[in-house]
C-alpha cells in the first residue's frame, strides 16, 4: 500500500493549493495533508497512551488534532471517518501504520503531501525509497525571498499569535535568518538528494508563478504526470489559499533576503532558467539598489517583474512546470 506519489514541499510554495485541487479528482485518493511520517513519525515509538500523557510539543499537537477530528465525527455521525481516524491516531507508528493511511483508496491513485519532506537528509530519503521505490515525486518551488517572508508571516500569525505588521524589523530579520528557514529554501540540495533515488522523469517541479498565471494548465500537467484524466477540472483552481500578507514586505527584510539568497538564485537560474531567472534578477536589483519603505509582494506584482520582462524581451510569462526530464527544465552541464 505504498503511495503512488509524494509531495515533498516546499513549504509556502503552493502545496496546500495543490492538495485541495488534487483531492477532488475522482481517480485520486489522498489522506489529510501533512502525514509527517518520514520526518517525525518514522522513528517515534510512542503509543496512544504515552501521547495522552506526554509533554512533548508533538504530543500536545496530537491531542489537539484528536480533539478536533473525533469531536467533528461525533457531531456529524460519520462512522467510517471515525473508524479511520481512530486507526490513524491510536495505532503505533510503523510502516504498516503508514500503509494503512492509504487503505480507503479503492483502486485509485494514492498520494500524500508533507512539505517538510523537502528538508529530509539522504538517509531518510533512502527510507522513503525503500518503502515506495516506484513513487512519483512532486516538488513545488517559489522565489526564495517570497518563501521565507511567507514562512515568517505564518509563524507570527499562527505560532506567536501576533500580527507581523506590528513586529519590529530587527525581530523579523532574526526570524528570517534562522538556519531552519534556510534549509527549507535550499531547493538544489533537495533536488540533488531526491535525484539520487528517483529518476528525473519521476520528479515533477512546479512553480508558484504557474499557480498564479496558469493554474489550470499546471493541474493538467500534474494530472498527466500522475496518469489520471487530465481533462478533469477542479472546482476552484484560481482560488488562493492561506493568504496572510498585506501584499507588501518591509524593504529592509527584502534586501536582507536578497543578499542571503543571491548566490542560490544564480545557481537555480543556471539549472532551471525561466522563473528562476526572475528570482536572480530580483535578488540582484534589491541588493544593488535597496528601496525604501515597503516592497510589493508577491514580487511578480512589483515593478521588478516589468523591468525583468523588458530586459529579457519576454512580454508574457511562459508555463514552465513539469518533470525534471522535460526539455523546459533540462539544462546543459548538469
Amino acid at each position: 500500500m505504498a503511495p503512488d506519489f509524494i509531495g515533498i514541499g516546499a513549504q509556502k510554495a503552493g502545496t496546500t493549493w495543490l492538495h485541495r485541487n488534487l483531492q477532488p479528482h475522482p481517480r485520486i485518493f489522498m489522506p489529510r495533508k501533512e502525514v509527517h511520517y518520514f520526518d517525525r513519525k518514522v522513528d517515534d515509538r510512542s503509543n496512544a497512551l504515552s501521547r495522552l500523557r506526554g509533554k512533548r510539543q508533538v504530543d500536545e499537537q496530537w491531542r489537539r488534532q484528536v480533539r478536533h477530528w473525533l469531536g467533528l465525527h461525533a457531531r456529524t455521525l460519520s462512522l467510517g471517518s471515525l473508524l479511520w481516524d481512530l486507526k490513524y491516531y491510536m495505532r503505533r507508528y510503523d510502516d504498516d501504520w503508514y500503509a494503512s493511511v492509504f487503505e480507503p483508496s479503492r483502486g485509485r491513485v494514492t498520494g500524500e503531501i508533507t512539505p517538510a519532506y523537502s528538508a529530509l537528509g539522504e538517509e531518510k530519503v533512502a527510507r522513503v525509497h525503500g518503502l515506495a521505490p516506484e513513487a512519483k515525486i512532486i516538488f513545488m518551488m517559489r522565489n526564495p525571498i517570497e518563501r521565507v517572508w511567507s514562512h515568517a508571516v505564518m509563524s507570527f500569525d499562527k505560532v506567536e499569535k501576533g500580527s507581523v505588521g506590528s513586529v519590529p524589523e530587527r525581530k523579523l530579520l532574526r526570524k528570517v535568518g534562522r538556519d531552519s528557514t534556510r534549509s527549507l529554501t535550499d531547493y538544489l540540495r533537495t533536488l540533488d538528494t531526491w535525484r539520487r533515488f528517483y529518476p528525473d522523469e519521476r520528479i515533477f517541479v512546479g512553480f508558484l508563478e504557474d499557480v498564479h498565471f496558469f493554474p489550470e494548465e499546471l493541474l493538467r500537467a500534474v494530472y498527466g504526470f500522475l496518469g489520471v484524466d487530465p481533462s478533469f477540472r477542479s472546482p476552484e483552481p484560481e482560488k488562493k489559499v492561506h493568504v496572510r500578507s498585506d501584499n507588501s514586505m518591509p524593504a529592509g527584510v527584502a534586501v536582507e533576503l536578497a543578499r542571503t539568497f543571491g548566490g542560490q538564485t544564480k545557481r537555480l537560474e543556471e539549472r532551471l532558467g525561466g522563473y528562476a531567472s526572475f528570482w536572480r534578477f530580483c535578488a540582484e536589483r534589491l541588493a544593488e539598489d535597496p528601496p525604501d519603505g515597503r516592497v510589493a509582494y508577491p514580487l511578480w506584482g512589483s515593478p521588478l517583474w516589468e523591468e525583468w520582462t523588458r530586459g529579457t524581451g519576454v512580454a508574457r510569462p511562459r508555463f514552465q512546470s513539469g518533470p525534471l526530464a522535460s526539455p523546459e527544465l533540462t539544462r546543459k552541464g548538469e
